[in-house]
């Protein structure tokens, strides 16, 4: 087995083919393609750190990484929901190198599924800690055409309660595709300005740069737009990844009228299982309006970070203590 790092973005269309061959047999995420991974990468000009394991010529395993502060990270993880390597082996001749390497300080990874391919391979680096730091839910849900009938464990107060919510407005719902309509900069752009004017996200939320990569999975088809219009005036978008039958909410923008986004997220679940049954990725972030609403399943996401030594790891995890505390106080007499 041979392993090798890629640092030049260039390097990395090399392995295009064996990149996009393993991802189909990886079962990933689609922040794990090369598409998402080669875009962010170009666009927001990463340190690539790229660690490839082959053997016999073969392409056998990929962490598609960068170094931030002098820590080995996943490409863009602040925007990927779910983070994760390819392989197809359960070597461990990349963790073995990873200890070995003067290139790499730490080891920071951000939302790892339970289940991800990673996390039984780096449970041996040394002063490591691992966190349960945030969730993220999925909703099952059959085709019908009588919504929401197929909110099966749903009382009728439940079910009376989303009928409520999509009588609120008279709107018009719309979902763009990259074959039949233009990717809308300025309508996101517009959304994203006056959520940023109001309070309601921080100035770098949906930055140009960001948008650009949103572009560049739209013209891909990876992406698909939800948007509605109330009075003919652009009131909510969502950037929704598709995968079969399978819609993964991503970003979500809406002006300020009341219970916008609620509205249309359930008008988007109402319109897309009068077609077909499907499953509902609401991403990160268990949100309670998300939880009274639909009731997802929630699943949670971890955190990993290797110490110099044990006295940073253990100030760490006091730290971290401390923070939960005062936030249990907080909520007890918020």
């Amino acid at each position: 087995m041979q392993i090798s790092v890629i640092n030049k973005i260039e390097d990395l269309l090399l392995i295009k083919e064996d990149w996009d061959s393993l991802f189909k047999d990886s079962h990933c995420s689609v922040f794990q393609s090369f598409t998402y991974c080669f875009q962010s990468a170009k666009i927001n000009n990463s340190q690539l750190f790229i660690i490839v394991l082959e053997d016999n010529g073969q392409i056998i395993e990929v962490w598609p990484c960068e170094i931030i502060n002098k820590e080995l990270r996943f490409i863009n993880d602040i925007h990927a929901d779910f983070c994760d390597i390819l392989s197809k082996t359960n070597s461990s001749k990349i963790v073995q190198f990873i200890k070995k390497t003067n290139h790499v300080k730490g080891v920071h990874f951000i939302n790892l599924k339970e289940n991800s391919l990673i996390l039984n391979k780096i449970k041996s680096l040394a002063n490591s800690v691992l966190n349960q730091k945030i969730d993220f839910s999925v909703l099952h849900l059959e085709r019908t055409e009588n919504f929401p009938d197929n909110f099966k464990l749903f009382v009728y107060r439940q079910k009376r309660r989303l009928k409520r919510i999509l009588k609120k407005y008279s709107a018009q719902h719309t979902i763009l595709t990259s074959g039949n309509d233009p990717f809308p900069f300025n309508e996101l752009i517009s959304l994203r300005e006056e959520m940023i004017s109001n309070g309601s996200r921080k100035k770098s939320f949906l930055d140009d740069n960001f948008l650009d990569l949103c572009n560049q999975l739209y013209q891909i088809n990876n992406l698909i737009i939800s948007k509605v219009k109330v009075n003919d005036k652009n009131s909510a978008m969502s950037l929704i990844f598709k995968n079969n039958n399978e819609y993964s909410f991503w970003v979500d923008l809406y002006n300020d009228m009341q219970m916008m986004n609620l509205y249309h997220n359930t008008r988007f679940i109402k319109e897309i299982t009068s077609k077909e049954s499907v499953i509902f990725n609401f991403g990160r972030g268990t949100y309670k309006y998300k939880l009274q609403n639909f009731n997802p399943e929630v699943f949670n996401l971890y955190e990993f970070i290797t110490f110099n030594n044990s006295l940073l790891k253990v100030k760490f995890i006091f730290k971290e203590n401390i923070a939960f505390v005062l936030k249990s106080i907080y909520k007890t007499f918020k």
